[in-house]
């Protein structure tokens, strides 16, 4: 066995990794004994004198380079042997391993790693840098005080060393219109462009997203071959992704769909993925979304006791959409208790108000109906709407898939609900692009916003099923009171795409004349 390395202020404990140009040894400062690095050991025999160059550029661009999902470069040393990268050592393992372990992961995980994937790639497109070498073996987690994701394997050569980016594996500069010409990168999670072409842009990191979403779901790549030349078959052939039918759900199937694109120029753009509805980046837990729950509740229990019980369901489910992610990411366990009762509390009256508002249907104060008469219709438009859409079947059948979401709403069969309101308002919009302007359209319209914050409600109500609560009474800590006085932002536009296209369009047809069919 060779001794270890000599590398100056470290300890080298022992190694665990080896590529075929490099080795990665776990170490502490010395002195300080908890204090633990990973050491990246580069041979510089095996390195031509442009790899070298290219290593101290790259070193000096990536150092500056500080993100919680992405693993920090601390320093760099070097010697006549060898170029030494320290970096921050990651106790939970990389996500191969993770998935391996657990054959394969739950949406809620997947959900969680791809969240944190984004702000990571986010970060990364807002420099320019794209990775290139995208897998699980190079996303590393940390365990304590949560699970958290990072992205690794930024520091080492690309094949022909032409380049070293740190911890990018085969990071490279480039902007939204740059072509590279180079293979790189794992072929298992290498974008067909780069694969076979030899030619790709930006998006081919979100192809490697599309297969690790793909794998941590399935438990293992959509193209899982023997060989490279199986693999490359498969590739050529353009077989489709299979996506097993009734085991994720539609906005799963959608993320995966949409990142699996064989041709670029089709394949889901980074605004897509960075605001498609399965990453939910919006309500991801943060001190932001912590705030914007908390005012969202004040607002419900502000209008539940004024009797605006359709605005007050509509804004409790608002304020757990953002607060059960955060209740569920809280470290303390007294805390997370704590929080998880008091939004108990909330769940069971959004559920008394869906009981109220969609199936004894109790009369709404009269005050509320004049607060909502511009944005809504009381349950006797749908005779209306059902009428005026009869002739035409394509708008008839929209509407009924529609309201058969709102029927699963009022059973409480909530995935179910929320598949129907996509499928009913995908179709309407569509429908309402060739709609000429009219009493139907005007109702479509307002039906549309409608249905849209009944598709949010189903969704917050879904989410509320996977909290876990203990009804047993206990003291809540200061800071967990579900009143603040702070300041809302806006509801995320995502939320209502649909409905802000459709009045838009309205918008733009205010000057003809809008009352005949």
């Amino acid at each position: 066995m060779s001794a270890f390395p000599q590398v100056e202020g470290y300890q080298i404990i022992k190694n665990i990794g080896k590529g075929s140009t490099s080795t990665v040894y776990l170490a502490h400062v010395k002195e300080e004994t908890k204090n633990m690095v990973a050491i990246k050991v580069i041979e510089r025999s095996k390195m031509s004198k442009s790899a070298e160059d290219a290593v101290v550029t790259e070193i000096g661009v990536m150092k500056k380079f500080k993100h919680k999902h992405i693993v920090q470069m601390i320093d760099f040393i070097w010697d006549r042997k060898n170029i030494y990268i320290i970096l921050e050592h990651c106790d939970g393992g990389d996500l191969s391993t993770f998935i391996k372990k657990r054959k394969k992961l739950s949406e809620k995980i997947c959900r969680k790693f791809m969240q944190q994937l984004a702000l990571a790639l986010q970060f990364l497109r807002s420099h320019n840098v794209s990775h290139l070498d995208l897998k699980p073996q190079n996303l590393l987690l940390m365990r304590s005080p949560q699970l958290t994701l990072k992205v690794g394997g930024l520091y080492s050569q690309n094949l022909k060393f032409k380049f070293l980016v740190l911890d990018f594996g085969l990071a490279n500069f480039m902007n939204e219109k740059t072509q590279m010409e180079n293979i790189r990168g794992s072929p298992l999670y290498m974008a067909p462009e780069m694969l076979l072409h030899n030619r790709y842009d930006v998006k081919a990191d979100l192809w490697s997203v599309g297969v690790i979403a793909y794998e941590c779901i399935f438990g293992r790549a959509p193209y899982a071959s023997d060989s490279i030349k199986d693999l490359c078959e498969k590739v050529k052939k353009v077989l489709p992704i299979e996506i097993p039918p009734n085991q994720v759900s539609p906005e799963c199937k959608d993320l995966l769909l949409g990142l699996l694109k064989h041709n670029p120029s089709e394949r889901m753009s980074y605004h897509q993925f960075f605001e498609h509805p399965f990453v939910d980046l919006d309500h991801m837990p943060t001190t932001e979304s912590y705030a914007k729950g908390l005012e969202a509740i004040h607002q419900a229990v502000q209008l539940d006791s004024e009797k605006k019980y359709k605005a007050a369901f509509s804004k409790y489910c608002t304020g757990l959409q953002y607060l059960i992610p955060c209740s569920q990411n809280e470290p303390d366990k007294i805390k997370k208790e704590a929080f998880q009762i008091k939004l108990n509390e909330y769940i069971r009256r959004a559920e008394e108000l869906k009981a109220t508002l969609y199936v004894s249907k109790i009369k709404i104060s009269s005050e509320e109906k004049a607060d909502n008469s511009s944005t809504s219709y009381d349950d006797e438009r749908y005779p209306t709407l059902t009428s005026l859409c009869q002739n035409t079947p394509q708008l008839a059948n929209a509407v009924e898939i529609a309201l058969s979401g709102q029927m699963y709403l009022v059973e409480g069969q909530y995935e179910a609900a929320l598949e129907k309101y996509k499928i009913g308002l995908n179709l309407l919009e569509k429908l309402l692009e060739k709609e000429p302007p009219g009493i139907r359209y005007n109702l479509l319209i307002k039906q549309v916003t409608d249905w849209t914050s009944q598709c949010e409600n189903a969704r917050s109500l879904l989410q509320s099923k996977d909290q876990k609560v203990n009804d047993q009474p206990i003291d809540v800590p200061d800071g967990f009171s579900p009143i603040s006085k702070g300041k809302t932002d806006k509801k995320s536009p995502k939320l209502f795409r649909v409905v802000s296209r459709l009045v838009l369009r309205t918008n733009n047809r205010s000057s003809l004349s809008p009352e005949k069919k």
